[in-house]
This record gives C-alpha cells, sequence and structure tokens, in this order.
C-alpha cells in the first residue's frame, strides 16, 4: 500500500470549488469532502458583538469558505497544490485560502485499486 496523506485546503472563493473538484478528477483524485465553511474573521467581527472593533484586523474578511478535505497518494499532493494554485489562485495573495497536508497512517473505506 502507498503512503497517503491528508489534504485540506480552504477556498476562499466558494465559486471556484467546481474548477478544481473538476481538476482533480482529471489528474486522478477520486475522492473528497467538501464542507461549507466559515473563518474565525467572519465570527469575530460579526457574530460576537464584544470583538466588532477588531474587524479592521481581519481584511479580506469573506462571508463563507469551502473546505475541500482529500485522502491520497504521497505522489500526488504536489501536483493537486500546483494544480489548485493555477485553477483557483496562489496562496502567496493575502486572504487567498490555505492548503496543508497530514501523513496517514491507517485507512479504511478507501476504494483504491492496487490498495
Amino acid at each position: 500500500m502507498s503512503e497517503k496523506e491528508l489534504l485540506i485546503c480552504v477556498l476562499n472563493r466558494p465559486e471556484a470549488v467546481e474548477d478544481v473538484v473538476g481538476a482533480f478528477l482529471e489528474i486522478g483524485v477520486t475522492g473528497c469532502t467538501i464542507i461549507d465553511s466559515k473563518g474565525m474573521g467572519k465570527l469575530v467581527s460579526q457574530d460576537i458583538p464584544i470583538f466588532a472593533g477588531f474587524k479592521s484586523m481581519f481584511s479580506g474578511v469573506r462571508e463563507s469558505n469551502v473546505t475541500i478535505i482529500s485522502v491520497m497518494d504521497s505522489e500526488l499532493v504536489d501536483e493537486v497544490i500546483e494544480l489548485i494554485e493555477k485553477v483557483y489562485m496562489s496562496f502567496s495573495e493575502a486572504s487567498s485560502g490555505i492548503v496543508f497536508t497530514l501523513p496517514v497512517k491507517r485507512v479504511k473505506g478507501l476504494s483504491v485499486e492496487g490498495d
């Protein structure tokens, strides 16, 4: 069984999720979970009145985000991140989102040929 990683990607432009997932399919990533999410800046600046004065600290706060979670072969991770930046935007831009991976030690229920 090849090594796996959990990729977590938060997109601050939810309208881009279809393009990103479509690109995943093109390179062989056949499964992911998509979650509507809200960042801390949104919560602090609007939903907790005592912190409303901190709104200016959270420039570019979005109404909502989309979080994509996918377990994939470690060999695909670099290609997937490059693809996300090509289809979506570079994560070096302010308030663009975040992508990171974590090693996966054990997986059950993941149907992948050859595993």
